[in-house]
């Protein structure tokens, strides 16, 4: 969920008036919609547009969501000067250009950003400190926490956005709940059951091979590509130097099913 409020500002003059809503409506409608029709479980919900400080996290966590996004304030903490020239490849501080003068007054260096997001954790942690909860899960979609400011204008005397603030999760519900698998996975694949057998690397080495023979469905084209990201990133260089040349896995292939080489 996407508000309206994010961005460098580069957008049209008219996309910057005239596009998008406030991640709070959309957050909120997602949230309530998706419990109702009993998919909630299914669905990790992130949001970003704007968000500024450790209260922002808060409110959003308050009204639902899973995960957070820093766009342009992560930018600023890096060296962007907000000169809303993105798109003309001129940016005077080398952030968004490509041309090899302007990139060398980049100012920024990773640490600036490691400490921005730091101290939004450490705001986070205090807040709920003094809210009286121990961790972030507790408070999404506790929407009982929020309560609207007491400010009439004249714009905004006939709105009525008390749905933002109803509470129709369950009454312990928590984000925890949902995370029965990996975050963002997309289900138990038969790469899973591969990287199980690298678990001890001694017994691997010694086996130099895969005990198992899986069946390989027909829909499945990117079979091993974690397992061989997982040999060169979890192994130190001694380990697979010591790995046989050839590592063996035995597949049997139902009809018609593609794979694809890997270097």
């Amino acid at each position: 969920i996407s508000g309206h409020d994010g961005g460098t500002g580069a957008s049209p003059i008219s996309s910057i008036k005239h596009a998008g809503g406030p991640w709070e409506l959309g957050l909120t409608e997602t949230h309530q919609t998706l419990i109702e029709n009993g998919l909630r479980e299914r669905v990790i919900l992130r949001v970003d547009g704007g968000f500024r400080s450790g209260v922002d996290v808060l409110m959003a966590a308050a009204m639902g969501a899973d995960e957070y996004g820093f766009g342009s304030l992560a930018m600023i903490a890096t060296g962007c000067v907000m000169a809303r020239i993105c798109h003309t490849n001129n940016c005077p501080v080398g952030v968004a250009s490509q041309r090899e003068e302007l990139r060398a007054r980049f100012p920024g260096v990773p640490g600036d950003l490691v400490n921005f997001f730091l101290y939004v954790a450490e705001e986070v942690r205090g807040m709920l400190a003094q809210l009286g909860y121990e961790k972030l899960d507790d408070i999404i979609g506790r929407t009982d926490l929020l309560k609207p400011r007491d400010i009439s204008l004249v714009k905004t005397q006939h709105l009525d956005l008390n749905y933002i603030l109803s509470n129709v999760g369950l009454p312990k519900w928590s984000s925890t709940a949902i995370r029965t698998q990996e975050v963002h996975s997309n289900g138990p694949v038969l790469d899973d059951v591969l990287l199980s057998d690298l678990e001890d690397p001694v017994r691997f080495r010694q086996t130099k091979g895969f005990p198992v023979v899986p069946s390989v469905p027909n829909a499945l084209e990117n079979l091993t590509t974690r397992l061989i990201q997982l040999v060169f990133s979890s192994f130190d260089m001694l380990l697979c130097m010591a790995l046989p040349p050839c590592i063996g896995v035995v597949f049997v292939l139902n009809a018609y099913t593609p794979l694809r080489c890997w270097d």
